[in-house]
């Protein structure tokens, strides 16, 4: 379960990148922040802190290794100045469904995911809060 958890949470991070990065968010190293809760209830008492290359190579890496690319769609991307709402939807290794919202800047953002993950052919309600920020160039 908490392989899952945190598959999911690297997942977030690509498809928060994916869906916002036409938003003029800038490529770079970025530092994002995950709590994560199962059923409404935290699964630490701590975020867990994701460093990652956010640029179309180190998105698309990413996305192969939790299932293939083209495993996560987003769907009804709707972007209203700094703020933007949209669907996913993932098949294959993860399979996950819901809706995701941010708001954003060129070198942060913040957001939330509420997604329901099949484990073990049980859907579980995660809901994921991400806080991210540049912090640098990519090594």
């Amino acid at each position: 379960m908490t392989r899952r958890v945190l598959v999911s949470a690297v997942l977030c991070t690509a498809l928060f990148w994916t869906a916002l990065s036409a938003a003029e968010m800038r490529e770079g190293l970025w530092e994002v922040s995950i709590q994560a809760e199962l059923g409404g209830q935290p699964v630490s008492s701590t975020p867990m802190v994701v460093r990652q290359c956010m640029d179309e190579h180190g998105v698309q890496d990413m996305l192969a290794k939790l299932g293939g690319e083209g495993a996560c769609t987003i769907s009804d991307l709707d972007q209203r100045g700094d703020h933007a709402r949209w669907n996913v939807n993932c098949s294959g290794q993860t399979e996950a469904s819901g809706t995701a919202e941010a708001d954003f800047g060129a070198e942060e953002f913040s957001g939330r995911m509420d997604l329901t993950v099949m484990v073990n052919g049980q859907s579980v309600p995660i809901a994921q809060h991400l806080k991210g920020k540049r912090v640098g160039e990519c090594q």
